[in-house]
């Protein structure tokens, strides 16, 4: 109860120095609070037609896997970019106050057509949809903010393991992730 109160008055304390604060600068939405991201839904396992193989590391792909997961972009994000240089499967930043969230996209998640299905949707369809602020405060005062938006984002791809046609491999994978990084209690 008390964190719950805590955040309405962050929330509410944010909200009056937005204005007048610049000093958030970069912040990578590695975090969130609860239900930050309600709008983000699960959906069903639908019948999609996943190609075959292992998709190419590159900008088409990230496209194409966008089309056919049908990957929801909420209207403050940039389009997903692939980005050969880095070394997580992908990387959600806000840049600014009001500028839009940018995802980056790493050669590790063409691993498979699903799980570049399921990190575009970790990183978009959660962390874009998150609250970067809170996260950021929450971290501030110890309350675990990117640690919990981090398990929220792992959460959502088990979920939605049907959705991509993901390996029992893969979302045993997910879980381990999520356990070994950002383990409950830290």
């Amino acid at each position: 109860m008390l964190n719950r109160n805590l955040s309405r008055v962050l929330v509410t304390l944010i909200s009056l120095t937005a204005g007048f604060s610049s000093g958030f600068g970069l912040v990578a939405a590695v975090s969130q609070a609860r239900g930050a991201h309600a709008s983000a839904k699960t959906l069903s396992a639908e019948a999609v037609a996943i190609p075959e193989g292992h998709p190419v590391p590159g900008q088409e792909a990230i496209d194409h896997a966008m089309e056919i997961f049908k990957i929801s972009r909420p209207d403050d994000a940039e389009r997903p970019v692939f980005d050969p240089g880095l070394t997580d499967r992908g990387l959600t930043v806000k840049s600014s106050w009001l500028g839009k969230t940018q995802v980056y996209i790493g050669p590790s998640a063409f691993t498979s057509w699903g799980m570049l299905g399921s990190t575009l949707a970790h990183e978009v369809e959660v962390h874009c949809r998150q609250n970067f602020p809170v996260i950021f405060m929450r971290d501030q005062l110890g309350m675990n903010g990117t640690a919990e938006a981090e398990r929220e984002a792992y959460r959502y791809e088990i979920q939605n393991a049907a959705r991509f046609g993901l390996s029992g491999r893969d979302t045993k994978l997910i879980a381990a992730t999520v356990e070994y990084y950002y383990p409950r209690g830290k």
